[in-house]
C-alpha cells in the first residue's frame, strides 16, 4: 500500500519550515548559518542582501544574489566563483534536507519496498548529478559558450558556423536535432563535438554504477505494471546516460522517454529534459527530481476539451490548410498527461530554479508517438507566493490600488487566484503544442531565436483559451495576472538561461502599451478596467492569429521576434519608444532595488488580516 497523500503532506510541511526563513526578514538577528551565507557572500550586512541570500536558499534563485554582486561592483571572474560557492552550500542544504526526507517516509512505512528503493535511488543518482552539475556548468556555459560570444558578433553567425562544421547531433533519421547531449570542444582552431559520456567519463561510470544498482534492486521487487514500466525506463535512461556512440544518442535519449510515457504512477521522476542555458549546441541541462501528484479540483478533462476547441477556432480563422499539422496537434492534445504535484526532491540544475509548471518531453518525434506530459505545481507555486515579502519596487512602480487587487486575491480568494494559475499557467504548457508539427522548431530556428517567440506562443496560448471560454468574473484577475508578470519579466533582462521569457514579457508589454491599457511618462500609468481588457484583448487576437500562421507557415522566428524588439547592446530592447523607455527605467530602478523590501508594513498587515480570517474560520468550524 502506497500512502502518496500522506508523503505529500510530509513534502509541504518540510517546505512550510523552509518558507518560514522569510519571517528572519522581520528580526535583525542572523544565527549562525545564516552569518556563514553572509560571509561566504563577501557582501555588507544589509536587508537586500539577506533577502538575496533567503531568495538563493528558498526559492534556489541566483539572480538576486548576482544582482547584488553587480551593485556592489564584483568584477565577473568574482561572482563566478562565488555562484559555484553558493552551489556548493545549496546543494549540501538540500541533499541533507532530501535525505532527511526520504528516512521519515521508511520510518513511517509510507510506500512499499519498490518506492523506497525507488527514492533511495533517485536520491543516490541526484547526489551524483548535483556534482555532475558543476563541471557542465563550467565546461559548456563558463567556457565554450564565453569563446563562441567573443568571435561572433550575433547567434545567426554562431549558429551557423556550428552547421557548416556539422556541430551537433543527428536523429536516427538523419537529421539535425534540435537539442543536443555533447560538449564542444576546441582544439587550436579545430573543434570537436563529443557526446556527454565521453567528455565527462568519471561522471559517467558513477551514475552506471548507480543506475545498476537501483535497478538491480528494483527487479528484485518489482510486480505491478507501474513498477515495471519503471524499470524499463531506467534501463532505457541509463543507456542514454551512458551512450558513446555519436549516431545513437538521440536515439537512445528517444527510447528512454518513451519508456518514461508509460510511466504513469502518481510518482513521477523528471530526468534531463529542457535546453534554455546554452543558446548555442541546445545541450541538455542536468535536471533530476521526483514530482508527487498533489490535490487538485481541476477539471482536466473539461479543459483539455476547451484547448481543443480553441486551437480548431483559430486554425479555421487563419485559412491556411495544413491537415498533418492540425492532426499532429491535437493528438498530441489527446494523448497528453496532466499531473497537478509538487517537486519532492530535486538536484543538479534545478538547485538554480525550480518550475512552476513544464510540458515535456521536447522531443517531437516522441510526442508523435506518445503525447506529452504537463506537470503544474499549483499549490506549491501559491504557498511560495504567499510566503514572500512584498518588494519596494512593487510599489515604486505600481499604483496601490492595483498592488492590492492582486494582494486581495493572493491572501483572501485563494480559489480565484487558482483559478487564474490555471488559465495562465497550465493554459501556458498546452498553448506550447498548439501549431507545433515534428519539423516546426528545425525549419524555424535557423537564426537561434525559436524559444523567444515559443514562450509568448504558449502564454498567449492559454490566453486565446480563456478568451474563447471567458468566465466574467475572472476577467480581471487574468488581465492583472499578466500585466503584473509581463513588467516582472524585465528584470530577466541579462539573466541568459531566461531570455525566452524576457522576450515574451517585451511582447505582452509592445502591446499593453500599443492598446493604452499601459502609459508611461516619469510614472507608470494603467488603465486598469473592463474598457482596457476589451482593447487588450482585440489586439491580442489579432496578433496571435498572425503568430499562428507564422508557425503554419514555418517562418523563421526572428522574423516574429523583430516584429517587436531588436538587440541593442546585447540585449533585447522593444522598438515601440514609450515601452523602451519603460523597460529601461524598470531596469535600471531594478538594479538600483530590486532587492530590497517593502518596509511600509503592507505585508505585515496582510499576513495578520489573513491569519485573523484563518482564526476565525477554524472557531466557526
Amino acid at each position: 500500500m502506497n500512502n502518496f497523500k500522506e508523503v505529500a503532506k510530509l513534502v509541504k510541511k518540510r517546505k512550510e519550515n523552509i518558507n518560514i526563513f522569510y519571517e528572519l526578514l522581520d528580526s535583525d538577528s542572523w544565527d549562525g548559518y545564516f552569518e556563514h551565507l553572509l560571509n561566504l557572500s563577501e557582501l555588507k550586512k544589509e536587508k537586500s542582501t539577506f533577502v538575496a541570500i533567503l531568495r538563493r536558499l528558498v526559492d534556489l534563485k541566483e539572480e538576486n544574489l548576482v544582482q547584488e554582486w553587480k551593485k556592489n561592483f564584483f568584477k565577473e571572474e568574482k561572482i563566478t566563483e562565488l555562484k559555484h560557492k553558493f552551489y556548493e552550500e545549496i546543494r549540501k542544504f538540500y541533499e541533507k534536507e532530501h535525505q532527511e526526507l526520504i528516512d521519515e517516509i521508511v520510518s513511517r512505512k509510507l510506500l512499499s519496498e519498490f518506492y523506497e528503493i525507488l527514492i533511495q535511488g533517485i536520491h543516490e543518482i541526484g547526489v551524483i548529478i548535483n556534482s555532475y552539475e558543476i563541471s557542465w556548468t563550467k565546461e559548456i556555459i563558463e567556457k565554450n559558450n564565453k569563446i563562441l560570444a567573443s568571435q561572433f558578433q550575433n547567434l545567426d553567425d554562431a549558429i551557423n558556423f556550428l552547421h557548416k562544421n556539422k556541430l551537433y547531433q543527428i536523429t536516427p533519421q538523419g537529421e539535425i536535432c534540435e537539442r543536443s547531449y555533447g560538449v564542444l570542444v576546441r582544439i587550436g582552431n579545430l573543434w570537436k563535438f563529443v557526446p556527454y559520456a565521453r567528455f565527462f567519463e568519471n561522471e559517467t561510470l558513477k551514475l552506471e554504477f548507480a543506475f545498476e544498482k537501483m535497478i538491480e534492486r528494483l527487479k528484485n521487487v518489482a510486480k505491478k505494471e507501474d513498477e515495471l514500466a519503471y524499470v524499463e525506463y531506467f534501463e532505457k535512461l541509463k543507456n542514454a546516460f551512458c551512450q558513446k556512440d555519436e549516431d545513437k544518442i538521440i536515439g537512445s535519449w528517444q527510447e528512454a522517454e518513451l519508456a518514461w510515457m508509460k510511466v504513469k504512477s502518481p510518482l513521477q521522476v523528471g530526468h534531463p529534459l529542457e535546453y534554455y542555458e546554452d543558446h548555442y549546441t541546445h545541450a541538455v541541462a542536468l535536471e533530476w527530481d521526483i514530482r508527487l501528484e498533489d490535490e487538485s479540483n481541476f477539471d482536466a478533462l473539461k479543459f483539455s476539451n476547451e484547448i481543443k476547441q480553441s486551437f480548431i477556432k483559430v486554425y479555421e480563422n487563419i485559412n491556411i490548410e495544413d491537415e498533418k499539422l492540425k492532426k499532429e496537434v491535437l493528438n498530441n492534445i489527446d494523448k497528453t498527461q496532466l499531473y497537478v504535484c509538487i517537486p519532492m526532491i530535486f538536484y543538479g540544475a534545478e538547485l538554480k530554479g525550480l518550475f512552476s509548471a513544464q510540458v515535456v518531453p521536447n522531443d517531437e518525434f516522441v510526442s508523435n508517438i506518445a503525447g506529452k506530459k504537463i506537470f503544474a505545481f499549483l499549490n506549491f507555486v501559491y504557498e511560495n507566493t504567499l510566503s514572500k515579502p512584498f518588494m519596494k519596487i512593487s510599489s515604486e512602480v505600481f499604483e496601490k490600488d492595483f498592488l492590492d487587487y492582486g494582494r486581495e486575491i493572493l491572501f483572501f480568494k485563494e480559489d480565484i487566484w487558482k483559478r487564474v494559475y490555471e488559465i495562465s499557467t497550465i493554459g501556458h504548457e498546452f498553448g506550447h503544442i498548439f501549431f507545433i508539427a515534428s519539423d516546426s522548431e528545425k525549419k524555424m530556428n535557423q537564426s537561434g531565436f525559436f524559444k523567444n517567440i515559443e514562450e509568448y506562443k504558449a502564454t498567449t496560448g492559454g490566453l486565446i483559451n480563456f478568451f474563447l471560454h471567458e468566465d466574467k468574473e475572472l476577467r480581471l484577475p487574468v488581465f492583472h495576472e499578466l500585466i503584473k508578470r509581463a513588467i516582472s519579466l524585465i528584470a530577466w533582462q541579462k539573466v541568459d538561461e531566461v531570455q525566452p521569457y524576457y522576450t515574451e514579457g517585451l511582447i505582452h508589454l509592445s502591446l499593453l502599451f500599443k492598446s493604452g491599457v499601459l502609459k508611461f511618462e516619469d510614472r507608470l500609468k494603467i488603465n486598469f478596467n473592463l474598457e482596457f481588457y476589451e482593447k487588450f484583448k482585440l489586439l491580442v487576437l489579432q496578433t496571435y492569429h498572425d503568430l499562428a500562421k507564422h508557425y503554419t507557415l514555418k517562418l523563421d522566428a526572428k522574423e516574429f521576434l523583430n516584429r517587436f524588439c531588436l538587440i541593442e547592446d546585447k540585449v533585447f530592447m522593444p522598438i515601440e519608444e514609450e515601452c523602451k523607455e519603460f523597460v529601461k527605467y524598470y531596469y535600471k530602478l531594478y538594479e538600483k532595488i530590486g532587492n530590497e523590501i517593502d518596509n511600509s508594513g503592507e505585508f505585515e498587515l496582510y499576513k495578520a488580516k489573513k491569519s485573523k480570517k484563518n482564526e476565525k474560520k477554524y472557531f466557526n468550524a
